[in-house]
């Protein structure tokens, strides 16, 4: 059972991030400022740059 939990948990966790991730990248795509993905995301300026050279 324990590990049934934390299975659903890190799933949780990954589609969080995940959806974050795609957030950034529309606005990115729509030429959004890296400090107001920031702001709305929650992801770090790295993560964001990294995600830039990505597209």
């Amino acid at each position: 059972i324990e590990g049934k939990i934390e299975g659903k948990i890190e799933g949780k966790i990954e589609g969080k991030i995940e959806g974050k991730i795609e957030v950034a990248k529309a606005m990115l795509a729509n030429n959004v400022d890296v400090n107001t993905i920031v702001k709305f995301t929650g992801l770090s300026i790295s993560e964001i740059e990294e995600l830039s050279g990505n597209l």
